[in-house]
């Protein structure tokens, strides 16, 4: 990983980062990295040793994780605001973790050693340590179940970032614990761009820092973005600089896209898609309105069984430390995602196949009836969901936010004769409710069967 420090001198006075935590330039950036180094060295952190970092990803917390990477550590980002505190040493303990920096909004921080869990180290540990590999340990959600660790090869999944592109500006939307966020920091820093970190992720601070950094690329998701619009703080700042958005981590829906497209003209909208077990994928969007988009490219190798999207990827982890592999004897990936493919071979995901609703046998898609949701008045967001019934297996089920309070027999009323329109009878939700909360969770996507 020491090309990793070499890469970054090279861009020299470039600014690096900047937003939270202050500006700095690629050789500061690299300075700070060596003085971590320097700070490993003298608490005796080693190579292969599992090391948590909880903090926002300013320049300090990015320099302590590229120190880790060349050190040949193991780094487990953590969120400073999720998981809660019962379930991080829970999550701490299930990675082994030796040491643990936490760093605080006012540039201090701390550190302090974990005695290590009962039990031999797990064999996936030993195994990328004794390759003299730096490893990145990533918690999903949990939010369906027991949250899952995956281990990656950081020298495997950084190195697909050594691409030749534009560099760019580009707000740092999701937090590091997150796979997005990793390819965002480490795409923009490879690349020779610059970083915009912004920890209060509304949508009038997003278009404060893309105002006032001339952000060229926002990556989000689609939920975030359906609430851009609909706050209207587009509208009192100066977004003229913005060229790209990105949208992934679940299906975007036409009616926000459609919306999102006529509001910001000028802007290219373009699909991601990936996974913690894979890394992100090359995609490319067929147009700033479609859903469609082609996937994989540069040693990634998709395909599609029975509608469902196979991934092989050359970035996939090791595999889970507390779960079954995931991978089939030749490596590929079940991702689960129910897909269509176009005739040009270009797919659109649906969203999960357990999520797909089977109503006396015809296959109902949650996004397709949000999409007619999302289009009444009132209608902040919407979540769609089918709940088991003796008749006809499933019946679809809706859950709605909404922008002002409003009598909520009246809005199931109104919202079942919009869909009765436009929709055939077994795809028109049964059961319509209010929620008291928002739909989504700290990543900003909607929380589908967890509600």
């Amino acid at each position: 990983m020491d090309w990793l420090l070499r890469d970054l001198r090279e861009f020299g006075d470039t600014e690096a980062m900047a937003g939270y935590g202050g500006s700095v330039t690629y050789t500061e950036l690299a300075d700070r990295t060596t003085g971590w180094l320097s700070e490993l060295d003298r608490l005796g952190t080693t190579a292969g040793e599992v090391v948590a970092i909880i903090g926002y990803a300013a320049p300090d917390v990015v320099a302590l994780f590229m120190a880790l990477a060349i050190r040949g550590a193991v780094v487990v980002p953590i969120a400073p605001t999720d998981p809660p505190e019962e379930q991080r040493a829970a999550r701490l303990a299930t990675a082994y973790a030796g040491r643990v920096f936490e760093f605080h909004g006012d540039g201090e921080w701390t550190v302090r050693a974990i005695p290590a869990p009962d039990g031999p180290r797990p064999g996936l540990l030993t195994k990328l340590t004794g390759a003299g590999e730096a490893g990145l340990l990533l918690f999903s959600s949990g939010s369906t179940g027991e949250s899952k660790a995956a281990l990656l090869s950081l020298p495997r999944l950084l190195s697909g970032f050594r691409v030749a592109g534009r560099p760019r500006r580009t707000l740092q939307f999701m937090a590091l614990d997150h796979i997005g966020g990793v390819n965002t920091l480490f795409r923009t820093l490879i690349g020779g761009g610059t970083v915009i970190t912004e920890p209060r992720r509304t949508p009038r601070t997003a278009c404060e820092a893309i105002e006032r950094h001339r952000v060229q690329v926002l990556p989000t998701t689609p939920t975030f973005l359906n609430m851009l619009l609909l706050s209207g703080a587009y509208r009192d700042h100066d977004l003229s600089s913005l060229e790209l958005v990105t949208y992934g981590t679940e299906p975007m829906r036409e009616v926000t896209l459609a919306h999102a497209a006529e509001v910001f003209p000028k802007v290219r909208f373009k699909q991601t898609y990936g996974l913690t077990e894979t890394g992100i994928l090359p995609t490319r969007s067929v147009s700033s309105n479609s859903l469609l988009m082609d996937v994989g490219g540069h040693g990634f190798d998709t395909r599609v069984r029975d509608g469902v999207l196979w991934i092989k990827s050359p970035s996939s982890m090791l595999g889970y430390l507390n779960a079954p592999d995931p991978f089939d004897s030749d490596g590929w990936l079940d991702t689960g995602d129910a897909v269509e493919v176009a005739e040009d071979g270009s797919l659109r995901v649906l969203g999960r196949l357990s999520a797909l609703i089977n109503v006396g046998g015809e296959k109902v898609s949650p996004a397709e009836v949000e999409n007619v949701l999302l289009r009444a008045d009132n209608v902040k967001d919407a979540v769609v969901s089918g709940r088991p019934n003796a008749v006809t297996g499933a019946i679809v089920v809706a859950t709605v936010e909404l922008v002002t309070a409003e009598d909520r027999k009246a809005v199931a009323r109104r919202l079942r004769l919009l869909c009765a329109e436009s929709l055939p009878p077994h795809k028109v939700p049964a059961v319509i409710t209010v929620a008291d909360r928002p739909l989504h969770g700290e990543r900003f996507k909607r929380m589908g069967g967890a509600l």
